[in-house]
């Protein structure tokens, strides 16, 4: 099972990727829009596509929606907080090139996202 979620959550978050460049592209190329307002857009995108598919098909979870999307937004927004600081901290102090800094905090944001998230945003309900 834990093999299971961990390609899912892979797979997923590929998806959601794809949807944040499909939806900042459209809004920049298409419609015109300022960068940072298409980002948030393509963010968003990313954020429903990812909950949806992660809700019903990586944890296959019966906690309520609104009870766990509100638990998955926490668990994004911490993420994306962590990215930043550490991104920051090595940049800045241990004076990393940002690339350098990115990659290797690829490895280390999304694994805390899966634990909290199949810990505690999807996690059983109990009553």
């Amino acid at each position: 099972m834990l093999r299971r979620q961990i390609f899912r959550y892979i797979v997923v978050g590929l998806l959601g990727t794809a949807a944040h460049l499909a939806v900042l592209t459209a809004c920049v190329e298409l419609l015109q829009s300022d960068v940072v307002k298409a980002t948030v857009a393509g963010f968003l995108a990313a954020l429903s596509v990812s909950y949806v598919l992660n809700h019903y098909w990586t944890f296959e979870s019966d906690r309520p929606y609104f009870s766990s999307f509100w638990r998955y937004l926490a668990v994004s927004v911490s993420g994306l907080l962590l990215n930043t600081g550490m991104v920051y901290a090595m940049v800045e102090y241990l004076h990393w090139w940002y690339l350098t800094a990115q990659i290797s905090v690829i490895f280390v944001v999304p694994t805390s996202n899966f634990l909290l998230n199949r810990y505690w945003a999807f996690a059983a309900n109990r009553h």
